[in-house]
């Protein structure tokens, strides 16, 4: 029985149940977190790999229920864009030296990027030879666009967005 009084209650969230099970943590778009939260991230990624759940309350000196220390087999995983990609910020170098970097490069590959828009394009139409047809026509726009202005960078983000805009028509 919960008491009516009581405002708030503590619920475990998805780094706290990662850790306690053993499990696989996503931290997505890690550098668009606030600092604070950025900061708290560096002793679950030390050697002891712990968190201090101050949030949860009462918590006393030597009251190691609000210490989670992560289980056998806990993974910490996290993506970004590179900083300064759309205002994105860098991590702190205390944070960035906790993890293992892997660069991947934006396909430049025709072929891909025309069965990343058909794929798309088939969650809104049935026709899947027009998915096709139509996919061919917005890479084939994309690397004319790439050609003619020497700068221009394309994702596979702004694909999909032109695969979105057409889907909305």
């Amino acid at each position: 029985e919960k008491d009516s009084k009581q405002l708030f209650e503590w619920s475990d969230g998805p780094l706290v149940l990662s850790m306690a099970e053993g499990g696989f943590f996503l931290a997505d778009e890690i550098s668009l977190a606030e600092d604070s939260v950025l900061e708290r991230l560096n002793c679950v990624l030390e050697p002891e790999r712990t968190l201090l759940l101050a949030e949860k309350g009462g918590v006393s000196a030597g009251a190691s229920e609000f210490v989670i220390t992560a289980s056998e087999g806990f993974q910490f995983l996290a993506t970004m864009n590179p900083g300064g990609d759309f205002g994105k910020k860098e991590l702190s170098p205390a944070l960035r030296n906790r993890l293992t970097e892997i660069w991947c490069r934006a396909t430049d590959s025709r072929d891909d990027l025309v069965r990343i828009a058909e794929h798309a394009l088939k969650k809104g139409l049935t026709d899947g030879d027009c998915c096709n047809k139509l996919a061919q026509v917005i890479i084939g726009v994309v690397f004319v666009l790439k050609k003619k202005i020497d700068k221009l960078n394309f994702s596979i983000r702004d694909v999909l967005a032109w695969v979105r805009l057409h889907q909305q028509e």
